[in-house]
């Protein structure tokens, strides 16, 4: 068949036809014995991976130190390999052409990490133990953040406004808060069609799943996925005060929940608020990448203008003004407040937490009322995160996440 009439369909077909791979020979070679097996120009098979002239050839010749995760998974569908066997080739053409040392602990590569992660959040969270064992400290973040080697690492594309000091350092926890939420949601590979009707009808339903405070939230994150909404906890760093983000996977939500506040109600509130922007700012969501819910303008030079809008949505949903108000008087009587929030279908808690956020700041008792009548969530979190010092990997975590929830 010459180049000129091709059939797709037929170049399709072939391919992913299993072929038998000498997995001796180079990348370079195997995609060279692929363009000549399904008789198309390279350009052909460009555009089949979505992948730029440039981007093939530093992988290919091994040139190509920063590379995108995401561009070896394509050139591995593209030759029909293992992506552990084409990660494999292509860091050892990568050490043949810059003779790198895996033990070798080089000046870039120090200044790759330092650059790029708040050390002493890692440290803080118990991810790393050391700021100066190097060994260590790559050894951590590549299995916690599921990197085949540190250079893999590539921090999100963001709108904040960086500057010097312990701000820049904050920064580069919010994109690594981020990286481990875009991934996470990556390796689930939510099949399921984003289906905005079946949202608004399942909608009227959340809110009471609050009263079951170990298993409620994991139904409706399982129920929303089959949905096509992907929705992940990640653990939140110490210099954060975020409360959650919104953002797509091939072209469907994804929405991310931390729990740096402590309180049970938020988490809750962060889901709902997060929804508001899937159901009425989707297209918004599309154009810019990331939609970060934050309690404070302290690192980002602007928000959605619609913020305002999906707090208010939120509260109206799970426990309006009036409601707090209402139980108010009542505040001190435990027993009639449980009473009142499972009539509106919420837990207890919703109650006290609202209510110390409405009360003025004279109000000493509030908050801490609130922190005596919050539940405990650590066995629901432990449903959810993958905890900074376990140890697990994060093929572990996708893996544990996979066979409990997202199914």
């Amino acid at each position: 068949m010459s180049k000129k009439d091709f059939d797709s369909d037929d170049i399709l077909k072939r391919l992913f036809e299993p072929k038998p791979i000498k997995v001796k020979e180079s990348l370079e070679e195997l995609f060279e014995h692929k363009l000549k097996s399904l008789d198309i120009p390279k350009t052909t098979a460009l555009g089949i991976m979505g992948m730029t002239t440039r981007t093939l050839n530093g992988i290919l010749s091994g040139e190509q130190k920063k590379l995108d995760y995401t561009q070896l998974i394509k050139l591995s569908n593209f030759l029909g390999l293992e992506l552990e066997q084409t990660a494999k080739l292509y860091l050892e053409k990568l050490q043949e052409v810059y003779q790198l040392d895996p033990n070798n602990r080089t000046s870039e590569m120090v200044d790759f990490i330092n650059e790029r992660f708040n050390l002493a959040d890692l440290r803080k969270v118990g991810l790393i133990k050391s700021l100066t064992d190097y060994d260590e400290i790559i050894s951590s973040i590549c299995k916690y953040f599921g990197l085949q080697e540190i250079f893999d690492y590539k921090e999100p594309e963001m709108n904040i406004a960086f500057s010097s000091g312990k701000r820049a350092k904050k920064n580069y926890s919010v994109k690594n808060w981020i990286y481990l939420a875009e991934q996470t949601c990556i390796e689930l590979r939510n099949s399921n069609a984003y289906d905005r009707e079946k949202l608004i009808e399942y909608f009227p339903q959340i809110r009471w799943h609050s009263m079951d405070v170990e298993n409620g939230l994991v139904k409706v994150i399982n129920h929303l996925f089959q949905l096509g909404i992907t929705v992940v906890f990640i653990p939140s760093f110490p210099s954060l005060h975020i409360r959650g983000a919104t953002f797509f996977v091939n072209d469907k939500p994804c929405i991310a929940l931390t729990d740096y506040a402590g309180f049970y109600p938020t988490l809750w509130f962060a889901l709902v608020h997060e929804l508001y922007h899937v159901l009425f700012d989707w297209d918004e969501i599309l154009l810019s990448d990331y939609h970060i819910s934050q309690e404070s303008q302290e690192y980002f030079d602007s928000t959605s203008q619609n913020e305002e809008e999906a707090d208010e949505f939120a509260r109206k949903y799970l426990f309006s003004k009036e409601k707090t108000k209402e139980i108010g008087a009542f505040i001190n009587d435990h027993e009639m407040v449980k009473q009142f929030a499972l009539a509106n279908n919420v837990d207890p808690s919703f109650a006290y937490v609202f209510y110390a956020f409405d009360a003025p700041d004279s109000n000493k008792y509030a908050w801490g009322r609130a922190k005596k009548r919050n539940p405990k969530t650590d066995k629901l979190k432990s449903k959810l995160q993958h905890p900074f010092e376990t140890g697990n990997s994060f093929a572990e975590h996708i893996k544990k996440l996979r066979n409990s929830i997202y199914n």
